[in-house]
C-alpha cells in the first residue's frame, strides 16, 4: 500500500470519527436548539402581542398626540389671534394716548388762558370796583353840590325876581330916556349936526391919536393913503385924520379911514394940497 493511500485512509479514519463526534453533537445541539426554537418561538409570539398591543397603544397616543396637537395648533392659534387683538389695542392705546397727550396740552393751554383771562378779569374788577367806588364819591359830591346849587338857584330865584323888578323900572326909564333921546336927535338933526358921527367919535369927538403916512397911491383915480395906526390904536372905520405938514406948519387934507388892520388902516384923501402928502408927512385925528 502506498504511503499516499495510507495517508487517505488514516484521513478517512480522521474524518470519520470526527463525523461521527460532529453528529452526535448536533443531534444533541439539535435538540437544545429546538427547545431553544420552541420556547424563542413562544417568546417571539409573546413579544408579537406585545408588539400588536404596543402599535395598537401607539396608534392611540399617535391619534391622541394628533388631536392634542391640533388643539395646541387651534390654542396657538387662538393665542396668535389673542396677540394680534393686544397689539391693535396696544396700537389703539397709543394713538389714544397721543390724543390724550394732544387734549391734555391744549388743556394745559386752556387753562392758561383762562388764567390769564382770569386775571385780567379780576384786574379789571379790581379797577371797576376802583372806579365804582369813585364814582360814589363823585355821587356824593354831585350830591352835595346840587344840595348847594338847589339852595343857590333859590337864591337866585329870588335875586331873578328882584333883579325882574329892576328890569321893569329900568325897562320903564330906558323907554323915557329913549324917547328924550329921539327928541335931542330931532333936535340935533334940525340945528345940522349928525347923531351917528359924534356917536361914534370919528370927526371932532374921535379920541386923540397921531400918525404918519406910510405910503400913497391911487385907486379909480382917488387918492388913498396907507397910515401908520390901526384898530389896536383906536382906529375906526370913518374916523377922519388931519394931514398937516409939521415943517411948513401947514394943513394939507383930510384922510378918512376906509379899512382898519390892527396895526395900520388905508382911506381915501380930501383937501386943498392932497399931491403935497408923501410918505413921513404926520396925520392926527385932534
Amino acid at each position: 500500500m502506498s504511503p499516499l493511500t495510507k495517508i487517505f485512509v488514516i484521513l478517512l479514519v480522521i474524518f470519520s470519527l470526527l463525523l461521527t463526534a460532529g453528529t452526535v453533537v448536533f443531534v444533541n445541539t439539535q435538540t437544545a436548539t429546538n427547545a431553544s426554537l420552541a420556547a424563542a418561538k413562544q417568546a417571539a409570539e409573546a413579544q408579537q402581542g406585545i408588539a400588536a398591543r404596543a402599535t395598537a397603544d401607539l396608534s392611540s397616543e399617535k391619534a391622541a398626540s394628533q388631536v392634542a396637537q391640533n388643539a395646541l395648533l387651534a390654542q396657538i392659534e387662538t393665542m396668535k389671534n389673542n396677540q394680534n387683538r393686544t397689539q391693535q389695542e396696544i396700537a389703539d392705546r397709543d394713538v389714544k394716548l397721543a390724543a390724550a397727550a394732544a387734549d391734555k396740552a391744549m388743556m394745559s393751554a386752556n387753562i392758561a388762558t383762562l388764567t390769564d383771562a382770569l386775571k385780567a378779569s379780576e384786574d379789571s374788577r379790581s379797577k371797576q370796583q376802583e372806579q365804582l367806588a369813585s364814582l360814589r364819591q363823585t355821587s356824593d359830591t354831585i350830591q352835595t353840590q346840587n344840595a348847594q346849587l338847589n339852595t343857590q338857584i333859590n337864591d337866585l330865584t329870588n335875586k331873578l325876581d328882584v333883579t325882574e323888578r329892576d328890569r321893569r323900572f329900568l325897562a320903564e326909564q330906558n323907554a323915557e330916556l329913549k324917547q328924550q333921546g329921539e327928541k335931542a336927535a330931532a333936535a340935533l338933526k334940525d340945528a345940522g349936526i349928525d347923531i351917528n358921527a359924534v356917536a361914534a367919535g370919528t370927526k371932532a369927538g374921535a379920541p386923540n391919536v397921531t400918525g404918519v403916512i406910510r405910503s400913497t397911491r391911487q385907486i379909480a383915480n382917488l387918492p388913498y393913503a396907507t397910515i401908520s395906526v390901526g384898530s389896536s390904536d383906536n382906529v375906526a372905520k370913518g374916523m377922519e385924520f388931519k394931514v398937516i405938514d409939521r415943517d411948513a406948519g401947514k394943513f394939507l387934507g383930510t384922510l378918512t379911514v376906509d379899512s382898519v388892520e390892527p396895526n395900520e388902516s388905508t382911506g381915501h384923501l380930501s383937501g386943498p394940497h392932497v399931491d403935497a402928502i408923501k410918505p413921513g408927512t404926520e396925520v392926527r385925528t385932534q
